[in-house]
Order: structure tokens, then C-alpha cells, then sequence
């Protein structure tokens, strides 16, 4: 773990450098290019602009380290106020040094020598024009990075936001049968013992795939398919005959992903709301096809007694809210009622594991 923070924390400082570099290597070839086309310009203005911006490249990161250090924790005014003040400095420190560049280069004979009495004039006229463009490229880089970091500190606070909601929304998804199925496998134990041992095997291996640690949020449909037949069995032992399931899955659809929990949630729905309030029981169909989209089906019956719902449970909103936060509007969910039943359809876009 503690390599995989230190590469994250030198790619990213990696990152910064590079793109460091190559904004102020664009900054240089555009202000060269201007500067070149005075027809009194030589080479040597090239090496002038080359020490200005690579102090002004050089102070200005020693700016960003120590923004980071000592004031990302800070205010937004403190911030503001640190980095216009840095910008001051870095132009002070960027032209002082193209200045002390200049007299080194015409004192050692490269260019031609500055007679004293042009020192005052050359500090005055060369480090203030300069100096004036210096500071409007250092604000302009000091609030674009200020802007960055508060961008990709709203990115990431919205990640975590996802990720606690995510959260929030699977801890809803624990079996709340639990009790129920107890209960039901409690009496079994005197009457029934192996069917007792089964139905405690298939809670163990239900509650195991429920509590078990996923970072990805998606699993495999295999998995979430033998979690489902693990609910429906639970699900039997109470219900008995008035319950019974219809399962139609394509091969090719088992090795795709999809949330984890839905599949359950979506026969949990089913089965309260079409089958448990039942004398008679019936048949939950489940159906899952992949062509353009991977396509899960639940079909319950429609008790005659249950008047027509317009609104969406409190179990369906979830799953709404789930594939919102997960797939950015590239899954849908329909639950209509058709022919006396009650159709869950899901679509997700098609992602292998």
C-alpha cells in the first residue's frame, strides 16, 4: 500500500512537472516569435527570453511547493492573497535575474558591452517592461493553478460524494428477510434437518457475497445470478408452493458485469409486492439477454386487489438512484404493469469483467 501511494504521489508530481515544462516552453516560443519579428532582433534576445522564463518556470514551481505545503489548507482569501503576493515575488526574482543575466553575458564578451552610464537606463527600461510582462504571466499562472486545484479538489470531493452515496445505498440492500428466514429455518430443524443444513448453507453463502468487500461497486452477472438463486431458495422455504421461478439466462451474458445487490433487490421487489401478499402465490420470471445492451427482466404478477401504482418504491428508486451515480445516464429502468403483471426491466451498457 505505501508503494502505491508513493508512485501515485510521483506520477502526479510527474504530471505537474511535464505540463509545467511545456506551458512555459510555449510561453517562450510564442513571446520569441513577437520579439523576432523586429527587424533589429538577433539571437541574443532568444537567450535573453530563455533566462527570463526559466526563472519565471523555476520560481514560479517553487511557488506551487510552497503553496502546497503551508496554505492548501488555508482560506480561500489566505490562498488568494498568497499566491498574488507570490506573483510579486517570482516577478522580482524572474527579472532581477534576467538583468544579472544580461551583464553577465556582455561582460564576458558574448554580447556587446554595456558602457556605466546605460547601467541605470538598462535596469530601469529592460527590468520594467519585462518586469511588467513577467508579473501578468505569473498572476496569470498563479490563479489558473489556483483555479485548477479547486477544480480537481470539487472532483475529487465529488467522487467521495459518490462513493459515500453508493455506500449508503448498498448498506439499504442488506437481506432485511433475515429475521424471517430464521425463523423459517428454525422450524425446520426438528421436522426438516437437511433442509434446515441446506437453508442455513444457502443464508451463510448469501450473507458472505453481501458483507464481502467489493471496490468496484459492479460484479460479475455470474455471481450476482448465483446470489439471486440463493434468495429464491431462502425465499421457498417460507413460501413453499406458493412460490415458483422461471430462469432464462444467454450463456454469453455471464461473464458481463452489473451492480451488485440489483438482481436481488429487483426479485425482493417482485416477490413482496406479487407473490408474499398472495393466497395462491404464482411465478416470478427473471430473464436476462445481452444483444446491443444487457437486458434484465423480472416479471411478477399484478394481484388483483393492489391497485395501480403511478409512483416508483422505495426499492426502485434505489436501484434508479444506484445506476444514475454508476453508469451517468447509460442505463435505464422501466416498471410498468402489462397483461395483469409487473415488468422490472433494467438495460446496462455491455462491460466485460
Amino acid at each position: 500500500m505505501k508503494l502505491l501511494q508513493y508512485q501515485y504521489f510521483f506520477g502526479q508530481r510527474y504530471v505537474f512537472a511535464v505540463c509545467h515544462i511545456i506551458s512555459w516552453l510555449i510561453a517562450y516560443i510564442f513571446i520569441t516569435s513577437i520579439v523576432m519579428q523586429n527587424p533589429y532582433a538577433g539571437w541574443i534576445e532568444a537567450v535573453y527570453g530563455a533566462i527570463f522564463l526559466s526563472a519565471g518556470a523555476l520560481v514560479t514551481y517553487i511557488l506551487r511547493c510552497a503553496y502546497k505545503r503551508f496554505m492548501q489548507q488555508k482560506s480561500n482569501l489566505h490562498q488568494f492573497i498568497f499566491l498574488f503576493i507570490g506573483a510579486l515575488i517570482c516577478t522580482f526574482l524572474a527579472t532581477a535575474v534576467l538583468l544579472l543575466g544580461v551583464f553577465f553575458i556582455a561582460y564576458i564578451g558574448v554580447s556587446q558591452p554595456i558602457p556605466s552610464s546605460q547601467v541605470t537606463f538598462i535596469i530601469e527600461h529592460v527590468g520594467l517592461s519585462n518586469g511588467i510582462n513577467m508579473l501578468g504571466m505569473t498572476l496569470l499562472w498563479s490563479f489558473g493553478y489556483l483555479a485548477v486545484s479547486k477544480i480537481k479538489l470539487l472532483t475529487e470531493a465529488h467522487s467521495l460524494l459518490t462513493v459515500s452515496q453508493l455506500q449508503a445505498l448498498n448498506s439499504q440492500l442488506n437481506p432485511h428477510f433475515l429475521f424471517n428466514a430464521i425463523n423459517d429455518i428454525r422450524a425446520l430443524i426438528l421436522a426438516q434437518p437437511a433442509q434446515a443444513r441446506d437453508g442455513l448453507a444457502e443464508l451463510a453463502d448469501m450473507l458472505r457475497y453481501s458483507l464481502q468487500p467489493n471496490h468496484e461497486d459492479k460484479v460479475p452477472l455470474s455471481e450476482e445470478l448465483a446470489n439471486a438463486e440463493h434468495y429464491l431458495n431462502l425465499c421457498k422455504i417460507g413460501l413453499a408452493e406458493r412460490l415458483k421461478t422461471q430462469i432464462k439466462v444467454v450463456p454469453e451474458a455471464l461473464q458481463l458485469t452489473m451492480p451488485k445487490m440489483i438482481l436481488q433487490l429487483c426479485l425482493e421487489n417482485a416477490i413482496k409486492h406479487g407473490i408474499a401478499n398472495s393466497r395462491i402465490g404464482g411465478t416470478v420470471y427473471l430473464s436476462i439477454s445481452c444483444e446491443e445492451k444487457l437486458m434484465i427482466e423480472v416479471v411478477n404478477p399484478l394481484l388483483n386487489n393492489k391497485q395501480p401504482s403511478d409512483g416508483l418504491g422505495l426499492a426502485t428508486k434505489n436501484i434508479e438512484k444506484r445506476l444514475a451515480l454508476l453508469y451517468k445516464g447509460q442505463a435505464r429502468l422501466h416498471r410498468f404493469e402489462q397483461d395483469q403483471q409487473v415488468i422490472t426491466r433494467i438495460e446496462l451498457p455491455k462491460e466485460t469483467v
